[in-house]
């Protein structure tokens, strides 16, 4: 895989137009989006020891926001129903469609503290099942599903054809299915036991 560099003297002239429109759809309101890129820039500063090169450094850095915009809901105490709009044409694939994590309906849990704690404690177990998988594997999966690039750009940067890019989500999830069914199928979506 090719190893990628930082640039941190050009970060404002060659992404700060693409990172705004990326967080606009997200935040509806320009003045939040100019917060959240000029945050996504300082703490990218602060962790640019951290960078591994392993993609590009616009990939990173929109990670980085999506972690910043998912933070504002959450001490905004909401979440959009959907994290993309029919209007943000970066989120979806070729084909049209929005990763498996944007499509995932708006389930509060202010006053269902165990379903918050199921919550947690899945994408945790998620996460360390992600991780064990193969590495092109757990790369392609976390960022088609999880992070929601398209495939264009996953193929680009993974260095694979698309046909090869599917044969890994279909994989990771056979995978991820089997790692995770012992523990979750009998939870339901509000994190209790469903009848039998």
């Amino acid at each position: 895989m090719k190893q990628h560099t930082l640039d941190p003297e050009s970060w404002n002239l060659a992404h700060r137009t693409y990172l705004i429109q990326f967080a606009l759809p997200r935040v509806s309101d320009f003045g939040t989006a100019e917060d959240l890129v000029q945050d996504v820039f300082l703490s990218a500063w602060n962790a640019r020891s951290r960078f591994r090169g392993d993609c590009t450094e616009r990939t990173w850095l929109t990670g980085i926001l999506r972690n910043k915009i998912i933070d504002l809901y959450r001490r905004n105490g909401r979440r959009p129903s959907v994290l993309t709009t029919d209007l943000d044409a970066s989120a979806r694939d070729d084909n049209g469609s929005f990763s498996w994590i944007d499509q995932q309906p708006d389930r509060r849990s202010a006053n269902q503290p165990e379903a918050e704690t199921e919550r947690h404690e899945f994408l945790e177990e998620l996460e360390t099942a992600v991780t064990a998988l193969p590495d092109k594997m757990g790369q392609a999966f976390r960022m088609r599903e999880i992070e929601g690039f398209s495939t264009a750009e996953i193929t680009d940067e993974l260095n694979i054809s698309k046909s090869n890019l599917w044969v890994l989500i279909h994989r990771a999830k056979q995978s991820l299915n089997e790692q995770l069914s012992p523990n979750w199928d009998g939870v339901d979506e509000f994190g209790g036991q469903r009848a039998a």
